[in-house]
Formats: structure tokens, C-alpha cells, sequence
């Protein structure tokens, strides 16, 4: 005689049990874990990274924008010698140093024609680099570009003002006269009383990033990396200030005698020796 059976129910199915569930949905907690931390970790790598590299871009990149401010200094027919003033400051115990200069090229801020009711851009301006207190917290300054249109009465002073960092811990120059082995350092310059230019300014400068990615950094890279300086040395070109020591004004062809090369040869014979009594466009200069 054959023993029972159970019958068996055509809509039954194979399938996990209630504790293997369990054990696998465990191993998949751990393996998630894992992988959320590791990408966690990676992130914070890559913006502490991130971050000290945008500053250690950002110094060089003002230090070039100064850099070609001097090379375009506005030499030539400078009334007075009023081309360049630096001021040794400070603001909140930090070196917060300022410089302004006449500077050519395209002004980046437009003005509106009075009359030809347009746009125009000035080849000339006033050119301006300072430093401002910062609006909450007290470790940083804010450097500003400061530009105004043309010339006006005020060369080292008013126009427009472009923040162009708002993380500096400090800025200092340092000018020099000439390039000898121990030269003699000018915490202030001025060319309308010195009658010269300098050979050269020291540019220091300190930024730091952003508070939240120093202990990433510190971490991460370990070392505190937060605080970054910038040093560099910035040459006046010598065509510059050899313009400006021989005080080179500009001549209009044909007017008080001199000579237009354009000029037909048989009328300028006809003004006799009143051409050659003209002196010529170099004028006398301290040749400092």
C-alpha cells in the first residue's frame, strides 16, 4: 500500500524564502554603503582640488592684468609728469596697497556720444587697482579695477570699479629706481614728483579659498593649502620711460614750421629758412 501524498496545487511556485530576502537585501545595504561613501569621498576630492586650482589661477591672472596696464602706460604728451601714483596702505592691518596710472587702449566701460547718440569707447583712461573692506567677514578684502573715461582733472581718482577678487588677505608693491644688485626699495611712487618712472614693481600678493575646503584640503592633500601667494616682478618697458623722460610731445605736420614730407618741395623753398628754425619734437627732460 502506497503512503499518502499531498496534492499538489497546479498554481504553485518555486521562490525565496522570507530570511533569504532578508540576507540579500542586507549584503546590498553594505555594497551601497560602500559605493555612496567612496563616490562621497571623491566629490570632496575633487572640489577641494577644484577650488585651489580656480585660486591658483586667479593670482596669476590679476598679476597679468597689471602687467599689461604698465606696459600701456600713457607716456606720451603727459602734462605734469601725472602718469603713475602708488600708495603704500593698509586696511584692517593688512598691506592694502593702491595704484592708479593713464593707461591707452580700449575702455572696457562705454560712454554715450552727446551728440552722435551712441556708444563710444575712450583709447585712453584712468586706470585704478584698490582695495575695499569687505561686507562681513573681517579676514578678507575685496580688489577692485577702477577705470574712468578719458582724462579729467582727476587723474587718480572716481570712474567705474569691477571687483576682481573678493578673497585677498593682502597686496603689496614694492617700487624700484633702478636695476642694480641692492637696489633701494620706495614703499610709495610718485612721477609727478619724482619727474621718472620706475624700472620695475614687486608685486606680492595673498589670496585664500573658500573656508569650507581648507579641511578638505588639509585632509585630502594633507597639507593646509587654504592660504596661496603670488609673487612676481613687473618691468616698465624701457621704450616707455624713455619716452617719458624725454618728454616727447606730439607735432602736427605743416603747423608752427615744421615741415609736411607731403609738402610740394617748390612751395617749401619758398618759405625760406622759416622751417629749419623749428625745433624738432623732443623736448628737454630731466633724462632721469
Amino acid at each position: 500500500m502506497s503512503p499518502l501524498r499531498r496534492p499538489t496545487s497546479p498554481f504553485r511556485t518555486s521562490g525565496f524564502t522570507l530570511m533569504e530576502v532578508l540576507v540579500s537585501m542586507f549584503i546590498s545595504a553594505i555594497i551601497m554603503t560602500g559605493v555612496l561613501s567612496s563616490l562621497d569621498s571623491a566629490q570632496k576630492a575633487v572640489d577641494a582640488i577644484h577650488n585651489i586650482t580656480l585660486t591658483e589661477r586667479a593670482g596669476p591672472q590679476l598679476m597679468e592684468m597689471i602687467r599689461k596696464d604698465i606696459a600701456r602706460l600713457a607716456v606720451y604728451d603727459a602734462g605734469e609728469y601725472v602718469i603713475m601714483k602708488g600708495e603704500s596702505k593698509s586696511l584692517r592691518g593688512a598691506d592694502a596697497d593702491r595704484l592708479d596710472m593713464l593707461v591707452y587702449g580700449r575702455s572696457t566701460f562705454p560712454q554715450t556720444h552727446p551728440f552722435l547718440n551712441r556708444h563710444i569707447h575712450a583709447p585712453i583712461n584712468e586706470v585704478g587697482y584698490w582695495l575695499r573692506e569687505r561686507e562681513g567677514p573681517l579676514d578678507f578684502l575685496e580688489l577692485y579695477r577702477r577705470e574712468d573715461f578719458m582724462v579729467d582733472d582727476e587723474p587718480y581718482g572716481g570712474g567705474n570699479f569691477a571687483m576682481l577678487n573678493d578673497r585677498i588677505v593682502n597686496l603689496d608693491l614694492v617700487y624700484y629706481a633702478k636695476p642694480e644688485f641692492d637696489p633701494a626699495k620706495e614703499d610709495n611712487w610718485d612721477s609727478a614728483q619724482l619727474a621718472s618712472l620706475p624700472y620695475c614693481i614687486e608685486l606680492h600678493l595673498e589670496l585664500e579659498i573658500q573656508p569650507r575646503k581648507s579641511g578638505e584640503s588639509l585632509k585630502i592633500l594633507g597639507a593646509n593649502r587654504s592660504l596661496l601667494e603670488f609673487q612676481d616682478m613687473l618691468v616698465v618697458p624701457e621704450a616707455t620711460r624713455w619716452t617719458f623722460r624725454n618728454r616727447l610731445f606730439p607735432q602736427i605736420p605743416g603747423a608752427g614750421g615744421v615741415s609736411d614730407p607731403n609738402q610740394d618741395p617748390t612751395s617749401e623753398a619758398e618759405l625760406g629758412d622759416s622751417s629749419s628754425s623749428v625745433t624738432g619734437n623732443v623736448g628737454s627732460g630731466p633724462g632721469r
